[in-house]
């Protein structure tokens, strides 16, 4: 039983961060406003999978949570977790900040004063690994507090609603807690009461309200494709998409398509830090060489982005000065530094 859900969990770690990759794929090529003609294309796929790959990336994030009943083992735990997120977020912004002041096709040029001030506002894709270390400080002080499930699922509901609503203006950092928090609450709940994702009931009702979640979207009349955020248009399909594809890939028959995705869902946050730099460069050199075919152009980008993501994996399991970047608490611990 442990050992399947281990399978399903890996395989919608592969199968989400290969939807990431595809979706800054299209977004990379929509922003660059030379395939006006298929923005009715692009805007479609970046409604329907922004709308899902975050939420389901938090809640796997949730999924795999383990909460400790002590505050030494809580310090351990963040410090760990603080290195291991922290030291690849600074890297990866330095990378991707140089890119855009090398490339000059760039949608949104990040400024070195922007690199000075990640540690209150993170630069584009990173953001994930910004807001997840602090939900991790936020979940693991309410659980050192012994504060109750039931009053948890509250406070970060309410936190939700205050975000929506816009009630006050917050700093970057408590925004997205607020905003992301009971998403990864939701993982963790799962992970505690299996039974109730596995019942039919729940996945029809969340496949409706995703459903129609989806339907208010398109006809709220604002850029409803924009969701890589939570907003009063998009909440309720991002929340009801979490149960849906925890469901969908938990029951999914795992054939030899999804051992490949299970072998790489275990590396889905070195692809996650390599996909977008490689995408961003690939994309310029190939309407540099001249391909101007729209479906083309998304083929190529994302064969190569996803090639050379799982192939810095490959090499960071034989470089071991490449692994530390990706993993660097197991060497910095060896050293004696922590």
């Amino acid at each position: 039983m442990i050992k399947k859900r281990i399978l399903w969990l890996d395989l919608a770690k592969g199968l989400t961060i290969f939807l990431v990759v595809l979706v800054h794929v299209v977004e990379g090529i929509y922003k660059t406003n030379q395939f006006q003609q298929y923005n009715w294309f692009s805007e479609m796929i970046l409604g329907l999978l922004f709308t899902i790959v975050m939420p389901v990336f938090f809640a796997l994030s949730g999924y795999v949570y383990k909460p400790v009943s002590t505050s030494t083992l809580l310090i351990k735990n963040l410090v760990q977790k603080f290195v291991n997120l922290g030291i690849p977020y600074v890297i990866f912004s330095v990378i991707y900040v140089s890119l855009q002041h090398v490339g000059s096709e760039v949608h949104q040029l990040s400024t070195w004063q922007d690199l000075g001030r990640i540690y209150v506002v993170p630069i584009g894709y990173l953001w994930y690994l910004y807001v997840l270390f602090f939900i991790y400080v936020l979940v693991g002080i309410m659980y050192l507090l012994k504060v109750p499930t039931i009053l948890q699922i509250g406070i970060y509901s309410i936190l939700l609603l205050l975000n929506l609503g816009h009630v006050i203006i917050m700093p970057y950092v408590f925004d997205s807690l607020c905003m992301w928090t009971i998403i990864f609450y939701l993982g963790y709940l799962f992970k505690e009461k299996p039974a109730v994702l596995n019942r039919k009931s729940l996945f029809i009702f969340n496949l409706v309200a995703f459903s129609v979640g989806m339907i208010w979207q398109v006809h709220t009349g604002k850029p409803w494709y924009d969701t890589n955020m939570m907003t009063q248009t998009d909440f309720m399909a991002k929340l009801a998409s979490v149960p849906l594809f925890l469901y969908l890939f938990s029951h999914i028959k795992i054939g030899r398509v999804g051992h490949y995705f299970i072998k790489y869902g275990r590396h889905s946050l070195v692809i996650y830090l390599i996909h977008a730099p490689v995408a961003s460069i690939v994309r310029v050199l190939l309407l540099r060489l001249g391909v101007q075919n729209y479906f083309l152009l998304i083929v190529l980008t994302l064969i190569f982005a996803w090639t050379i993501s799982l192939c810095t994996v490959c090499i960071a399991h034989k470089v071991k000065w490449v692994d530390m970047i990706f993993n660097p608490y197991q060497y910095l611990e060896k050293i004696k530094l922590f």
